[in-house]
């Protein structure tokens, strides 16, 4: 029987209401996760997969709820799964903070403000650089819809926010210009991300020289050794409750520049060390997808742990809840 087109019209009505309705459905929804946290969201990853040990880690992003700021911090790919597994509905997002416009960063910033549209008259703070902007951390589309308020980082010494809630941008040292963490007040306690950033401001050469860590590099294979550590990163870091740190690496590598814009296991003792900090959690830390599985990096946690005397967490890859409401 030959179909009608009436037929696929009436359809089509059914499908846009059953979308409108889901839509409808999700922007009311609360979260799982009862009162005030953090929710780090983990890795999308299955260790049977063999090829994961050949990719970088892709998936950033965690989710800040206090009273009325609901901020989601660098949605890396897969936000949504990943998000709901945890319990967390991206469509209550009202502040989205994108560090940098790496992949593992931005990747999923308008798949976040497209389902913050589905709310009734949404609001959505976008905080990134004018950098991160340029180099399209969103699309023009998403970033001046209608509800939404760019606020550029490099513009703003420090960001009221809801709920009283005030961010104070940190610009970091990182392989692309335009790339910043945050200290985050909320109401006293007092929350730190140290985005991707080197912790050292030069390096060593291997003629015995000292130069930035700042400034073009040349000659990769000249890069011997870390110099001067950051101390004003360290002060800004180390002056938090809680702090989520970037962890990438166990020891600086020689003839990379990977080490000089990412921070290594000695970085976060420096930091820790003599610290305010009452936890801190480690994000990124999955090197080679994971290969050697769950132990290295509990090692890692533990020797860390064992160096500074402080509470710390490595995020596991099916991600962590901090409830804020026991700080």
């Amino acid at each position: 029987m030959p179909i009608e087109f009436n037929e696929l019209k009436q359809l089509s009505k059914e499908a846009r209401d059953t979308s409108n309705t889901l839509r409808k459905e999700l922007g009311e929804m609360p979260h799982k996760i009862k009162g005030n946290f953090i929710a780090f969201f983990g890795r999308q990853f299955n260790p049977e997969y063999k090829w994961n040990c050949a990719l970088k880690p892709l998936w950033s992003g965690f989710y800040i709820k206090y009273n009325d700021l609901e901020m989601m911090v660098d949605p890396g790919i897969n936000i949504l799964e990943r998000a709901e597994r945890i319990g967390v509905n991206l469509a209550l997002t009202n502040t989205l903070f994108i560090s940098h416009a790496h992949i593992d960063h931005k990747n999923d910033a308008n798949v976040v403000a497209e389902i913050v549209s589905y709310r009734k008259d949404a609001e959505l703070n976008l905080l990134f650089s004018q950098n991160s902007l340029d180099d399209r951390a969103m699309s023009h589309y998403h970033s001046s819809s209608e509800g939404t308020n760019l606020v550029l980082l490099d513009k703003n010494n420090e960001i009221e926010l809801y709920g009283g809630a005030k961010l104070k941008p940190i610009e970091v040292l990182h392989s692309i210009s335009g790339a910043y963490g945050f200290v985050l007040d909320l109401n006293g306690l007092k929350i730190g991300y140290t985005g991707d950033t080197g912790f050292n401001v030069t390096y060593k050469t291997t003629d015995g020289r000292e130069l930035s860590a700042s400034e073009k590099i040349t000659d990769k294979k000249e890069i011997e050794a870390p110099g001067v550590f950051n101390d004003k990163l360290k002060k800004v870091f180390s002056n938090v409750d809680i702090l989520v740190f970037n962890l990438h690496d166990v020891e600086f590598r020689k003839h990379t520049k990977h080490n000089l814009y990412h921070s290594t296991v000695s970085d976060a003792v420096e930091v820790l060390k003599d610290s305010k900090i009452k936890h801190c959690f480690f994000e990124h830390f999955n090197p080679y997808g994971g290969g050697l599985g769950v132990e290295y990096p509990k090692k890692v946690n533990q020797y860390i742990k064992e160096s500074t005397g402080k509470e710390t967490t490595l995020i596991a890859l099916n991600g962590h809840v901090l409830n804020l409401n026991n700080i």
